[in-house]
């Protein structure tokens, strides 16, 4: 085997793969709070400019109506992915009322957790999802439902995964699919093996002592990670899913699925969930016949030193690891690797934020002279030589972690303070920009940037390439320059763009107010 890898190697260093090798697709999936400016949850409606949530992919209200759920389409590269990202918040800053913020960390606010749980339990108004909202919540709890986090979905180059398996792997499976099925598979084990070093670097919910909890009495705040902690975002403990095999994680999923413990993969909270694109969740043979596409990692908390809840460097790392798998081996001991990993990440999210085990900086160190050697092997672009930088600073003085940081922010046993300081500085300087959608200013016109503002809202499909903004409704397609006039700054923008799509004004939950 060590020569398959040798071999493949070889090939990644070919100019053509290489490329391919390092445009991986991110999707981004982010809930945040919205709240009022004394931390008590928003009892604002959902915008009325955003009610077309049984159609809008990209900006949703979760859980509860207070809840925020931002997703982009996937993208090539981390930047993009984040660009994107902060594309929707403005949309959603700007529906904002006066006194509204969005929270940046996963554990709600103490005045929430304290006054407005039993209001969250039934402030929910998407009555086609109403019977899955009511099963999560009597079976998980509120608490666990309004947790706030990211989710990165990630792809490989499609043309990458071809080629490695008409070159290294028709000896050893049969398809392309069933390839393909096994590399992401291989892909999400490797994360969970290291699951414990992103609860280490990127953990940041320390504390929680106004939400109804069900860890013991004596557990010592602060903590890492509550949210990554078994005690955070999980499953019960008698319906968790094993990583050992590919064909043993899907047959237990199924099983769940089939005996009514899962209501569908959605139901599954484990690190990652293996995905394909455009597919239902409940039919988990048909993700394995057609080909695992995407997976999605669900470790994450939001982090509150970031803008949008995620930075470039934390997404750049978890590429890199990602990409060294594909050449290099799993342990020989997998099955226990994999059961010592997850007591590893359990107990680096219940550790002191500013503690740092002997095993775990030897074992960080071991990982990160492997990835080292990767990103000099493969002369990996500047951007992941700084993210492996970002990261040994901080296995270097975990002080300088995410979590360590936040410690020295508590008072009174919360982060209230400084949760709302964040909160406000990022809605004063998103009303304060200048173009209608700032992170995007370089790239399209004012005039662009107002139609894609409005497509967003109104729930229409909007795909951004350099060259063009496509907007579309099923096969109905409009193509726009990014430089383009359209007259704009004067015009009712939705009422134009409706008028392109009039099938979108159906998407609607309320009757438009559009000037006629």
């Amino acid at each position: 085997m060590t020569g398959k890898y040798d071999a493949i190697k070889a090939a990644l260093k070919e100019p053509a793969l290489n490329a391919q090798m390092f445009a991986c697709r991110f999707g981004l999936e982010v809930k945040k709070h919205r709240v009022l400016t004394n931390g008590r949850a928003s009892r604002y409606p959902y915008p009325a400019n955003l009610r077309s949530r049984k159609h809008n992919v990209y900006l949703n209200s979760g859980y509860t109506d207070d809840m925020i759920d931002f997703e982009t389409a996937p993208v090539v590269g981390s930047k993009r992915a984040v660009r994107h990202l902060k594309v929707l918040e403005q949309i959603m800053i700007a529906q904002l009322h006066s006194d509204e913020r969005l929270w940046p960390l996963s554990m709600a606010p103490a005045p929430l957790y304290q006054n407005d749980l039993d209001y969250l339990k039934t402030a929910f108004t998407k009555p086609w999802d109403q019977a899955n909202h009511d099963y999560l919540g009597k079976k998980y709890g509120i608490a666990q439902e309004i947790l706030g986090d990211v989710h990165v979905n990630f792809s490989l180059n499609s043309d990458l995964v071809k080629e490695l398996y008409q070159r290294f792997y028709t000896d050893r499976y049969d398809s392309l699919v069933d390839f393909q099925n096994h590399l992401y598979f291989k892909l999400a084990q490797s994360f969970y093996l290291y699951q414990w070093l992103f609860t280490y670097l990127f953990g940041a919910s320390p504390v929680t002592e106004d939400m109804p909890h069900s860890f013991p009495d004596d557990l010592e705040l602060p903590v890492r990670s509550l949210r990554c902690s078994n005690y955070g975002d999980d499953n019960l403990a008698t319906e968790q899913v094993t990583y050992n095999s590919l064909e043993e994680h899907f047959t237990e999923l199924q099983n769940y699925i089939d005996n009514g413990s899962f209501y569908s993969l959605k139901e599954f909270f484990g690190p990652v969930r293996m995905r394909r694109h455009n597919h239902d969740n409940n039919d988990l043979m048909g993700i394995l016949k057609n080909g695992i596409n995407y997976i999605e990692f669900r470790n994450f908390d939001l982090d509150p030193l970031s803008r949008t809840g995620i930075s470039d460097d934390t997404i750049n790392f978890l590429e890199l690891l990602l990409l060294d798998s594909i050449v290099s081996p799993l342990p020989d001991n997998l099955a226990h690797r994999l059961a010592e990993a997850r007591k590893q990440n359990n107990e680096v999210a219940l550790q002191k934020p500013q503690e740092e085990a002997d095993w775990m900086k030897e074992a960080a160190n071991q990982l990160m002279a492997e990835l080292q050697t990767f990103v000099a092997e493969f002369n990996a672009p500047r951007e992941y030589r700084l993210a492996l930088t970002f990261a040994q600073r901080r296995i270097d003085d975990p002080s300088l972690t995410i979590s360590g940081q936040l410690a020295d922010q508590i008072e009174n046993g919360n982060l209230l303070s400084f949760g709302l300081k964040i909160a406000n500085d990022r809605y004063t300087a998103n009303i304060g920009y200048q173009h209608p959608l700032q992170a995007i200013s370089d790239t399209y016109s004012d005039d662009v940037q107002r139609l894609i503002r409005a497509g967003i809202e109104l729930g229409i499909s909007v795909l951004l390439e350099d060259d063009k903004v496509v907007l579309s409704v099923d096969d109905h397609q409009e193509i726009y320059q990014p430089d383009e006039d359209l007259d704009l700054s004067n015009k009712d923008v939705r009422k134009f763009v409706l008028d392109a799509f009039p099938e979108a004004r159906a998407f609607q939950e309320e009757p438009l107010e559009i000037n006629k």
